[in-house]
C-alpha cells in the first residue's frame, strides 16, 4: 500500500475521532432535550422499583426484543380467554417499557372489562375491585409516566363514562353507588362552589397542619395520643376520614376526641384540609381544575341563569368529562384535530348528556341495608349541553369542512326533546326560549327546505310531535305506556323530585287525552281508554307492589299523597271504593 493510502487513512481515522469526540461533548445536551420533551424512555431512575431498574440497565439493547414476544403471547393468552396471565405479561411488559402507552391501555382495559366480568355477577364487589384497578392503574401510574398521550386520558375517561356509567354490565348500579358514595364522603350532598373555592386554598402539605400555628394542632396532637395509628402522619388523613364514617374500627377515645372537637375552628380546619389531601392525593384530580370545569360545564340554574352550579361529582360522567378535558389540555394539538383528540372531545360532548338525562343522583338510605341509587335526568345541565353542542358544530365545520349534518341534526332533536321536557315539568317559560331557539337555528333542513312544523305555536308543535308518536299505537300499548309513566311520576314523588313527578304525570295526561281524541274516537267501534282515575289507582297499586322500589319508600308515599296531595288522595280513595263495589256486584251475581 502506498503512502498516500497510509496518509488518507489515518487522515480519515483523525477525523473520525474529532467527530465522535465533539458529539460525545453533545450529548449532554441533546438528552436533556429529550427528556423535556418527553421522548426519553426512562427519563430518570430516581426512586425507581428495584425491578425497574433492573430490567433497564441490565437488558439494554434486548429490551425491545424481549417486549415485542412478551406482547405477542399476552395479545395470544387474551385471545384464549386467559385474561389472568395476560395480565401478569402486561405487568413485565410496562416494567420493561413504561413510556409504551398501548400496554397501559391493554393492561387497564383488560382489568376493566374482561377479569371484571369473568367473576359472577352475584359477587358485584369483587368485580368493582378490578374496574377500580383498571381505571387506577391509567389514572395512577399509566399518566403519570406518560402524561403527553392523549389516548391514556381518552381510555381513562372511557371507563368511567362507558364501564361504570353505562349500564351493559349487570351490576352496573353496584359501581354507580360505590363511586356516588366515595364521592359523597369527600364532598357531602350538595357542595356549593364556594366549598370548591376552600378545598383549593387548602395546602398541599401535612406539615402546615402541624405547624406550630396551626389551628388544627391541638386535635391532632389529642388524636395521636388515643390510637397509634393516627401517630403515622402519611396515613392521618385516611385513618381520620376512616374515623368519621366507620368509628367501629377504631378505639372508642378516638371518636370521644372528634366528638369533644365537633363545630370547632381546629376540627374543621382539619377536615377541609383532609377532604382537599383525599381529592388531589387518592383520586389525582387538580381541583383547581375541577373548579374551571365547574364553571365551565356546570348546571345553570333554571330560575337564574347567571348562576352556575358545580358539576354532580358523584356521577361518573362528571369524572369521565375531567380527564377527558384534562387530556386536551395536557396532550391536544389544536393546530392539528387528530382522531385521539376528536374521540377525546366526544366524550366530554357524550359525558355532559349523560349528565342532562341522568345526572341527579338520588341515594335512597334504607335502615340496615346499603342505600339504593337511582340516576335521574337534570334539566338544569341543558344550557351546558347546548352551548358545547355548538362548539362541537363549529370545530367539526373548521377540521373537517363543508356542514355536519349528522351533528346538525342530533342538535335539532336534542332541542326538540327539551321542549317537551320543561313543558311537561312545569317550565313553560323556559319551554317557549327553547323552541324560539329551536325555530331560529332549524326552521330551514340541509337542503334548504322549511320545516313547516316550526312555524306553529309550541304547543301545537307538542301536540302535534305527541301524536306523530302515538299513530298506529293500540289500545294495549297506550295502556302500557300510559301507567309506565304514572309508576315513574308515584316513584318521583316518592324521593321528593316534584318537578320530575308532575311532568310524568302531566306526559300520561296529554298522552291519554291524544289518544281518545284522535285516536279513540277516530273509529266508531274503537274501544276508548278506562278512565284516568283508574289510571292513576291502577298505577299506584302496581307501584306499591313493585320489588324494583325499597319497601319503606313504597310505605311512605302514601304518607305524603295524604298530607301533600289531598285532591289525589280523594281521587284514589274514589277509585278504591268504586272497585269493591263493582266486584261485590260481580259476586252477587254469580250467587
Amino acid at each position: 500500500m502506498k503512502l498516500k493510502d497510509w496518509t488518507i487513512i489515518f487522515l480519515c481515522i483523525v477525523l473520525g475521532g474529532s467527530l465522535l469526540t465533539v458529539a460525545s461533548t453533545r450529548m449532554d445536551s441533546i438528552h436533556t432535550a429529550r427528556e423535556d420533551m418527553g421522548l426519553v424512555a426512562n427519563t430518570s431512575l430516581e426512586n425507581a422499583p428495584p425491578s425497574l431498574a433492573f430490567a433497564t440497565v441490565a437488558m439494554g439493547a434486548f429490551r425491545g426484543l424481549i417486549v415485542d414476544i412478551l406482547w405477542m403471547r399476552a395479545d395470544n393468552l387474551k385471545q384464549e380467554g386467559k385474561f389472568f396471565d395476560a395480565k401478569q405479561l402486561a405487568e413485565w411488559i410496562t416494567t420493561l417499557q413504561p413510556r409504551f402507552a398501548a400496554v397501559w391501555d391493554f393492561q387497564a382495559w383488560n382489568m376493566a372489562y374482561n377479569i371484571s366480568v369473568a367473576i359472577p355477577n352475584t359477587q358485584p364487589e369483587e368485580r368493582w375491585r378490578w374496574v377500580r384497578n383498571g381505571y387506577e392503574l391509567l389514572r395512577d401510574r399509566a399518566i403519570e409516566l406518560n402524561p403527553k398521550s392523549i389516548s391514556l386520558y381518552r381510555s381513562l375517561a372511557w371507563i368511567f363514562q362507558h364501564k361504570i356509567g353505562g349500564v351493559t354490565d349487570d351490576v352496573h348500579w353496584y359501581y354507580k353507588r360505590e363511586l356516588a358514595l366515595s364521592m359523597r364522603s369527600v364532598l357531602g350532598d350538595d357542595p356549593s362552589n364556594d366549598y370548591f373555592q376552600s378545598l383549593s386554598r387548602q395546602p398541599d402539605s401535612l406539615e402546615a397542619m402541624f405547624s406550630d400555628d396551626g389551628i388544627a394542632v391541638p386535635f391532632l396532637k389529642e388524636l395521636q395520643q388515643t390510637d397509634e395509628l393516627f401517630l403515622d402522619r402519611k396515613k392521618i388523613v385516611d385513618n381520620y376520614l376512616a374515623l368519621r364514617q366507620t368509628p367501629g374500627r377504631f378505639k372508642k377515645e378516638s371518636f370521644d376526641v372528634v366528638d369533644r372537637y365537633r363545630g370547632t375552628p381546629a376540627i374543621e380546619a382539619f377536615d377541609l384540609f383532609a377532604k382537599a389531601w383525599q381529592l388531589r392525593h387518592v383520586w389525582k384530580f387538580d381541583i383547581d381544575f375541577m373548579n374551571e370545569l365547574n364553571h365551565t360545564y356546570g348546571p345553570v340554574n333554571i330560575d337564574d341563569p347567571n348562576e352556575r352550579l358545580p358539576l354532580n361529582w358523584e356521577h361518573p360522567a362528571a369524572h369521565a368529562i375531567y380527564w377527558g378535558a384534562l387530556g386536551l389540555e395536557k396532550a391536544g394539538r389544536s393546530e392539528q384535530y387528530r382522531i385521539d383528540e376528536k374521540n377525546t372531545d366526544r366524550i366530554i360532548f357524550h359525558g355532559l348528556q349523560m349528565l342532562y338525562r341522568t345526572g341527579k343522583v338520588v341515594l335512597y338510605d334504607v335502615p340496615g341495608q346499603e342505600p339504593t341509587i337511582y340516576s335521574l335526568p337534570d334539566l338544569r345541565m341543558f344550557r351546558s349541553c347546548d352551548e358545547i353542542w355548538e362548539k362541537v358544530i363549529e370545530k367539526y365545520e373548521s377540521f373537517e369542512g363543508g356542514n355536519p349534518k349528522a351533528v346538525r341534526g342530533g342538535h335539532k332533536n336534542f332541542l326538540e326533546n327539551a321542549v317537551m321536557l320543561f313543558y311537561q315539568a312545569g317550565h313553560e317559560r323556559y319551554a317557549r326560549r327553547i323552541y324560539r331557539q329551536l325555530q331560529k337555528e332549524h326552521l330551514y333542513d340541509p337542503q334548504g327546505f322549511k320545516r313547516t312544523e316550526y312555524e306553529a305555536p309550541m304547543i301545537t308543535f307538542l301536540r302535534g310531535r305527541l301524536k306523530s308518536e302515538l299513530e298506529g299505537v293500540g289500545i294495549n300499548d297506550a295502556t302500557e305506556f300510559i301507567m309506565s309513566v304514572l309508576i315513574k311520576s308515584y316513584f318521583y314523588y316518592a324521593i321528593h323530585e316534584d318537578d320530575n313527578a308532575a311532568g310524568q304525570e302531566n306526559l300520561a295526561q296529554q298522552v291519554y287525552d291524544i289518544y281518545q281524541q284522535s285516536m279513540g274516537l277516530a273509529e266508531a267501534q274503537r274501544i276508548g281508554l278506562p278512565p284516568m282515575d283508574w289510571f292513576r289507582y291502577q298505577a299506584f297499586v302496581a307501584y306499591l307492589n313493585d320489588p324494583m322500589y325499597p319497601e319503606q319508600m313504597r310505605r311512605s308515599l302514601m304518607g305524603r299523597i295524604q298530607v301533600e296531595r289531598p285532591d289525589l288522595f280523594e281521587k284514589l280513595l274514589k277509585q278504591e271504593n268504586w272497585l269493591r263495589e263493582q266486584i261485590q256486584k260481580q259476586q252477587q251475581k254469580q250467587k
